[in-house]
């Protein structure tokens, strides 16, 4: 390395752009008084290229350094005031793109100093503080299909220095934290949870801000995404910052566009000050955008009037009459909850194998995800017109087709297509079993009239699972149901007090006035009801028989009107828990004695009221009414086993499997759909995208399994899975065909049948199944033919 006097010269436009050439054995040097000074110094025998070119470009507030090709190199790009002390400013491979520096001494009396040394590229070269989108360096590949072939590069951003941003080689690293402690100084022994307070919480201990890049995974597609992550919400004003300094550090060629896509915690706040980041240059947009095709939850199809509205305004709009059960309905997320409606379009993706989707299915409900700004602009033109929705997938891909139907149906023709529509309920009445309590490991289907359908079938696993299934575990009769209706209430009993409110709707009710008095119902039963004191004494007696006491303990819905071969009725009942030891113990007042964090006492008695209540949920009941089913033969039973604790679940999740006996060989197909943790999948946050893997194997036992990721979960880092690959997978497979094999023996004649499962990993790492229910295949119904 060598230096040379500078010569002092004249500030000139000539001067400045003229391009510092050093090659190995020589130096040359460029000043610009008051302004600015650029140096190349290479490193003779570190490398055999050519000496790259550095060149400069001043504009009003910045200079942009940019050098030429310099394959296999790390750049480094270094900064003095004097000559004497340099500072690294930037590295980077291969070439420096044109990198924007801020004129800080653009009025001080004194000279700023560039120079790039240059050296061959290491394997222990794993970060760089600009980055080509185009090249494949440090990015994480996706696999798979869908959305999980985007590929991601992790970056991070120390505020004290907020002009240099490091993106890190996310396959060597997978989590900032890694990088942070092999590669940021301070950093190397540093504790997770320290670590957390200093990146991702927006108070005055950050001290650096942390984020992902997204690729586009269609290569013809030149699209970049930036996140930024954060356990909270950040000032919208520094997110724009943030993102615009990133931006800088991006290497975007010409015609690339960047997006804005918000983490969980930040995506209100971008709605809520959409038009201030506007303003700031900053477009808006998901992952969704990159979604190749439409998704099909559920085929089927629909007539009714077309509305759009966003997810935020649904319950408002059917509160005032302006979405009707009758409508297809067109919104950006889907809701955890949502009425049976005509049919559904999503403009954003949805949860596979959520309560909505699962519901929609099990009713010939046409549900889907409409992908595509031209699919979109089309249906969304259609809005306020009467239409004939069609979702198919039976040609290996999923099809939506939308018919403009106004004015093209006489009445008489409308009724008699809505009708063709119509089916009827297999309910199995309800039927007193002699006792308030039984054991749920010798239950089979055939107990759903004592039980319900989530306790019949919870015997599949406990007999095919005994250790990997909830237990202890017992089934609350339709005895208690029947006993606690016929307490006295308002002069008369409970039940035809509840019968009295409800007389006056049919289908399609007056969903605001039903859902008043649906209101007021279960008011009544979760705050004016009583139990007799024989009744407690026998549930206290049983519970502790079962060696159900000493932590929370779940009680869970299971009516005679759900989980059956043709009706599912997912998500329409409640479950809750409750604590024995505070009905137990000698006072009323809290805190619980299995959660001091509640400040109120949460009985087992108080659950088992509030599943009681919610027998009479909103879409529970219109349901019913849609179905025409005699109230006075169905009613609530409830499986009982202790509860997982949040912190407990690794994770959960909800896998649909169908099994095929037709061909010589036994085959099945899975979706598993899960999530970190407790973060529900069956009843989704709408902001949450899910984890999904396919499935598929063959043989009376599990051979040939076949695993591949469609889609990864938004809360898991980048490079990782919601549980371990592919052991967790190859073994809730395992489980599910030994209870698919019970179901088999149980119905030998059914020879392709679904089933749904609800599972969860606990600490230490076990997975296991909560539940299991037939999916109903109901017969399709033709599609109309409207000339």
């Amino acid at each position: 390395m060598c230096f040379a006097e500078p010569q002092i010269a004249p500030f000139t436009p000539a001067l400045l752009r003229s391009v510092v050439r050093a090659r190995a054995g020589a130096c040359a040097w460029l000043l610009a008084w008051m302004s600015w000074l650029l140096s190349i110094l290479p490193l003779p025998a570190t490398t055999s290229n050519a000496s790259p070119q550095l060149t400069l470009t001043l504009q009003a507030d910045y200079l942009a350094l940019e050098s030429s090709p310099a394959p296999g190199d790390v750049l480094m790009l270094e900064l003095s005031d004097d000559l004497q002390t340099w500072r690294e400013r930037a590295q980077t491979f291969g070439r420096i793109h044109p990198y924007p520096e801020e004129r800080v001494h653009r009025f001080a009396r004194f000279a700023q100093f560039y120079r790039l040394q240059y050296r061959l590229r290491l394997p222990s070269d794993d970060w760089v503080n600009q980055l080509d989108p185009k090249l494949p360096d440090l990015f994480k590949p996706g696999s798979g299909s869908g959305l999980s072939r985007v590929s991601s590069i992790k970056w991070t951003l120390m505020l004290a220095d907020p002009g240099r941003v490091y993106f890190q080689d996310s396959l060597r690293y997978p989590f900032h934290i890694q990088f942070a402690r092999a590669r940021l100084p301070g950093y190397a022994s540093m504790s997770v949870l320290d670590f957390n307070a200093q990146s991702l919480f927006p108070t005055s201990a950050q001290k650096m801000v942390l984020g992902s890049l997204f690729r586009a995974p269609d290569p013809l597609v030149r699209e970049v995404g930036i996140e930024v992550t954060g356990n909270e919400a950040f000032p919208v004003e520094r997110i724009a910052d943030l993102l615009l300094a990133v931006r800088r550090r991006t290497a975007l060629p010409d015609g690339w566009r960047w997006f804005y896509m918000p983490s969980t915690e930040q995506r209100e706040a971008a709605e809520v000050y959409k038009a201030l980041l506007t303003a700031r240059g900053i477009e808006i947009s998901s992952l969704g955008r990159w979604a190749s095709e439409n998704t099909c939850y559920s085929p089927g199809w629909a007539l009714g009037r077309l509305v759009y509205l966003p997810a935020s305004k649904l319950q408002s709009a059917i509160d005032a009459g302006d979405l009707r059960l009758g409508d297809v309905l067109v919104t950006d997320h889907i809701p955890a909850e949502l009425p049976l409606l005509a049919g559904v379009i999503a403009l954003e993706p949805a949860t596979p194998n959520s309560h909505v989707a699962l519901l929609a299915r099990s009713t010939l409900t046409p549900f889907a995800y409409a992908n595509g700004a031209g699919l979109q602009a089309e249906i969304l033109s259609l809005k306020g017109r009467e239409v004939l929705l069609v979702v198919d997938d039976t040609q290996g891909s999923c099809q939506i087709s939308l018919k403009d139907t106004t004015g093209l149906l006489t009445e008489e023709r409308r009724k008699q297509i809505l009708d063709s529509k119509q089916s009827s309920l297999e309910v199995v009445p309800k039927a007193r079993r002699g006792s308030y309590f039984v054991t749920v490991d010798d239950l089979t289907p055939a107990d759903v009239r004592h039980v319900g359908g989530k306790a019949a079938h919870f015997g599949f696993l406990r007999r095919s699972l005994p250790v990997d299934s909830p237990h202890p575990v017992q089934a609350i009769t339709f005895d208690l149901w029947d006993e606690f209706m016929e307490q006295p209430h308002a002069g008369t009993t409970l039940k035809e007090h509840i019968a009295s409110m409800l007389s006056q709707y049919n289908y399609p009710p007056d969903v605001q006035s039903l859902r008043t008095q649906l209101a007021a119902i279960r008011s009544v039963i979760e705050r004016q009801t009583f139990f007799t004191p024989a009744q407690e004494a026998a549930v206290v007696s049983a519970l502790q028989s079962a060696g159900l006491q000493g932590g929370r303990i779940r009680f869970r819905s299971s009516t005679n009107v759900e989980d059956g071969d043709t009706f599912n009725g997912a998500g329409l009942y409640d479950s809750f828990s409750g604590c024995l030891e505070d009905d137990l113990d000698a006072d009323v007042s809290g805190p619980s004695r299995c959660n001091p964090a509640e400040s109120s006492e949460r009985g087992v008695v108080r659950a088992i009221r509030k599943v009681y209540a919610s027998f009479y949920n909103d879409n529970a009941v219109v349901e019913r009414l849609r179905y025409r089913v005699d109230e006075s033969k169905v009613g609530m039973a409830i499986l009982v086993h202790f509860s997982v604790p949040d912190e407990e679940e690794m994770a959960n999740g909800v896998a649909t499997c169908v099994w095929d006996r037709s061909g010589p060989q036994r085959t099945a197909t899975a979706r598993i759909v899960s999530q970190m943790g407790a973060e529900s999948v069956a009843n989704p946050d709408v902001r949450i995208r899910p984890e999904i893997v396919r499935a598929g194997f063959r043989g009376t036992e599990v051979t040939d399994i076949s695993l591949e990721v469609e889609d990864v979960s938004t809360l898991v880092p980048e490079g990782q899975l919601v549980m371990q690959w592919q052991a967790d997978y190859e073994e809730l497979i395992s489980q599910m065909n030994a209870v698919a094999k019970a179901y088999e023996a149980y119905y030998p004649q059914k020879l392709r049948y679904e089933l749904d499962f609800e599972f969860k990993k606990l600490k230490p790492g076990r997975v296991g199944l909560k539940q299991v229910r037939p999916v109903p295949t109901p017969t399709p119904v033709p599609v109309p033919i409207i000339p």
